[in-house]
C-alpha cells in the first residue's frame, strides 16, 4: 500500500470523523431528551434507548460508502461515561449462499465445509439432499433426502417449503441439521441467502475458502495471513487487499479442483455489505444488524435484512 495512497486515506478519514461525530452526538442528544421525557421507565430502559441510537448512527456511518472496513477511528468510539459504539463492515460474500449452491448443484463445497465440521461423509450425503428436497418444487424424494412424507412421520407439519429458503434460520428445520448444529453450533455465520455467490476473497475465512475453493488449511491461512497485512490483524489499516483473482494463481494451482473452477467460484469485492453496529451503555448493549444492496443509480441502499437484540 503506497505513502500516498495512505495519506489519502488519512485525510479522509479524519473529514470522515468528524461527519461521525457530528451524526452521532445529534443522536445522542436526541435520545437523552427523549430520555428524559420517559425517566419513569426506568434506568435501564433509558441506557437501552441510549445504546440504540448509538447503534443507529453506527447503521448510518457503515451505509457511507467512503467508510472502509478499516477505519477503526470511526467504527469503532468511545464516548466517556461508559458509552461506545462498535461497528463490523463486512461483505457479504464472506459467506455461501446456500440457495445458489443447491440451485447450481454445488454438492462440492458443502461436503467440503461439512467436512471440515467433522460430519461425517454419509451424514453429509443425507442432509445435503435434504437440503434439496426442501427448496426443490416437487415432492419427489431423493434417495437420501426427506420429503413431506418422512417430516410428518417425525410429527413436523407443513414441511419442507419447496421454494428457496427465505432465511438462514430457516435451515435449522430441515432434517439432519441438528446434527450439524451439534458439531458447529456457529454454522449460521457461514451462511446467507443474500449477494451473487460469489465467495469474497478479501473477507471469506480460511475455512470458507478451502470448502469453496478446494484448497489446503496451510494454502487458506496463507491467504488470509497476507491479506492481513504485517500486524497479523484484519481489519486494520495495514490490510493488503487483492484487486483481482488472477493474484492469488500461485495458490489456487493447489485447489483440488478442476482448472479454472475455483477462480470461477472467487470475487474481489462482495456485492452486498453486512454491517453489524452496536451501542454500549454501561452494561446495556444493543445490536443492529443490517444487509444492504447499493442501488444502481447511485442512491440510497436497498435494505435486505434489518434485525435487532
Amino acid at each position: 500500500m503506497s505513502i500516498l495512497r495512505h495519506s489519502s486515506r488519512r485525510g479522509a478519514a479524519l473529514l470522515l470523523v468528524l461527519w461521525a461525530i457530528a451524526i452521532i452526538s445529534f443522536s445522542v442528544v436526541w435520545v437523552a431528551n427523549v430520555v428524559n421525557l420517559e425517566l419513569e421507565s426506568g434506568t435501564s430502559e433509558a441506557a437501552g434507548l441510549r445504546a440504540r441510537g448509538i447503534a443507529l448512527s453506527g447503521v448510518a456511518l457503515g451505509l457511507h460508502p467512503s467508510v472502509k472496513r478499516d477505519d477503526e477511528a470511526l467504527l469503532k468510539q468511545d464516548f466517556g461515561n461508559g458509552e461506545r459504539l462498535e461497528v463490523r463492515l463486512r461483505g457479504e460474500g464472506a459467506r455461501l449462499n446456500i440457495n445458489q449452491l443447491l440451485a447450481s448443484q454445488d454438492r462440492i463445497t458443502l461436503k467440503n465445509l461439512f467436512a471440515l465440521w467433522e460430519l461425517p461423509s454419509d451424514e453429509a450425503d443425507r442432509l445435503i439432499d435434504a437440503l434439496v428436497d426442501w427448496t426443490d418444487k416437487d415432492d419427489l424424494r431423493l434417495f437420501n433426502g426427506a420429503e413431506r412424507q418422512d417430516y410428518e412421520a417425525a410429527g413436523i407439519e407443513n414441511a419442507p417449503s419447496n421454494r428457496p429458503f427465505r432465511s438462514v434460520a430457516e435451515m435449522a428445520g430441515v432434517r439432519g441439521l441438528d446434527e450439524l448444529a451439534r458439531l458447529n453450533p456457529e454454522w449460521r455465520d457461514a451462511f446467507t441467502i443474500f449477494g451473487d455467490g460469489l465467495v469474497d476473497v478479501n473477507e471469506a475465512s480460511s475455512e470458507i475458502l478451502q470448502a469453496a475453493a478446494g484448497l489446503t488449511p496451510e494454502m487458506a491461512d496463507q491467504i488470509v495471513a497476507w491479506r492481513s497485512g504485517p500486524d497479523g490483524v484484519e481489519p486494520t489499516e495495514d490490510d493488503v487487499r487483492f484487486e483481482s483473482i488472477e493474484e492469488l494463481e500461485g495458490w489456487l494451482v493447489a485447489s483440488s479442483l478442476p482448472a479454472g473452477q475455483a477462480a470461477a467460484k472467487l470475487t474481489t469485492e462482495s456485492s452486498v455489505k453486512r454491517i453489524d453496529s452496536r451501542g454500549l451503555v454501561g452494561d446495556r448493549a444493543w445490536l443492529i444488524s443490517v444487509v444492504a444492496a447499493p442501488s444502481e443509480g447511485g442512491g440510497q441502499a436497498s435494505y435486505l435484512l434489518w434485525e435487532e437484540q
